[in-house]
């Protein structure tokens, strides 16, 4: 994980939680929590801060609310870039997402309506 306590943007979650929107490019909430190990409504309080801060987007999905970086942000670029970097030393993190599961379900598979 990032040098731990890192509190670069407020606390370490929040720093977590950005490196990871940006290293995905797109996400949800839910996947976040996963990802990072902490309580969904941690997350979703976290993105509510950056998304009145105008950091990050939100849109919906069908029913998911999707987030990524607001590449309206005035300091995109170079916010882009710094979470670029700290996602490249996070070798926890990386392992993390390149495990994660992001293709569809097959259909007729037992459980799906």
């Amino acid at each position: 994980m990032l040098d731990e306590g890192s509190q670069l943007f407020g606390t370490s979650t929040r720093t977590v939680v950005l490196v990871a929107i940006r290293l995905l490019e797109g996400t949800y909430p839910s996947e976040l929590a996963a990802l990072i190990g902490v309580r969904l409504y941690t997350v979703q309080s976290i993105l509510v801060s950056l998304e009145r801060e105008a950091v990050i987007v939100s849109r919906l999905l069908g029913r998911t609310r999707m987030v990524s970086l607001n590449p309206r942000y005035f300091a995109h670029t170079e916010l882009s870039a710094l979470l670029w970097k700290l996602g490249e030393r996070d070798m926890d993190l990386q392992a993390r997402l390149a495990a994660r599961r992001r293709r569809p379900r097959r259909a007729g598979k037992p459980g799906l309506l």
